[in-house]
């Protein structure tokens, strides 16, 4: 089942999350999950497993009328891959040079390149917040990872 998504229940938060093989670590909360941890769904595709997770995070009463609703969807919770923010940090990565230095104009041009509505302040302010980019001056950060 290589190709086969799990979605496991943190024992520690009670959040629900997918993962491919065995589950290490909980996004949600940091906690090491056991080996023994159950899988509460099992998916075959990555839009599967979105409407599997909602599902298990979602009250039982309400998951029979989400489920309808989710199935019914043309194009049931698909990101386009192009403006996953993967993606789209991959591409600021490739925009920099051998200097390190990001502009403000190269990610208005990463997001313009990968039709993404988030604006670059955003964008910027959240990498500034999780150490991926420190500011130099205005208008200019450095990549650090």
């Amino acid at each position: 089942m290589a190709g086969t998504w799990s979605v496991v229940r943190c024992p520690a938060c009670r959040n629900c999350h997918g993962t491919r093989g065995q589950p290490r670590q909980c996004p949600h909360c940091g906690q090491s999950l056991p080996s023994t941890t159950p899988v509460i769904a099992t998916a075959e595709t990555s839009a599967q497993l979105r409407i599997e997770v909602a599902l298990a995070n979602t009250p039982e009463d309400l998951r029979d009328e989400l489920r309808k609703k989710l199935e019914s969807m043309d194009e049931p919770l698909i990101a386009s891959s192009s403006s996953s923010p993967r993606a789209i940090f991959k591409a600021v990565r490739k925009m920099v040079g051998d200097d390190m230095l990001l502009r403000r104009s190269d990610v208005q041009t990463v997001l313009d390149n990968h039709d993404s509505d988030q604006s670059v302040e955003d964008l910027l302010e959240r990498m500034e917040l999780d150490g991926t980019l420190v500011r130099q001056q205005d208008g200019i950060w450095l990549l650090l990872e």
